[in-house]
């Protein structure tokens, strides 16, 4: 678990060897507000990557307990899914 005020940038990179999609997905209810609408998501590919980033000071709030989830999922079954995921964020 990490605790951040603010998320400045979140990288989730794939494994090449992976059969399935990684999903990156705001949840619907207390996700945090990295995509535009609670559910929204993008599937990242086999060897791909997804990167986000806030050149700004403001980055993205996290607020406890209504805007502090992000789930990573698998988005098949059959065969599991290898990811790395990297978070930058700040305490103000």
């Amino acid at each position: 678990t990490l605790t951040f005020a603010r998320i400045k940038a979140i990288i989730v990179k794939a494994a090449a060897g992976n059969t399935n999609n990684v999903n990156v997905i705001r949840e619907a209810t207390n996700g945090v507000p990295l995509f535009l609408a609670a559910g929204d998501g993008i599937g990242v590919r086999p060897g791909g990557m997804f990167m986000w980033a806030a050149p700004d000071a403001t980055g993205v709030v996290v607020t406890a307990a209504t805007g502090d989830l992000l789930t990573v999922t698998n988005s098949a079954a059959g065969t599991a899914v290898t990811y790395d995921v990297i978070i930058i964020g700040a305490s103000a």
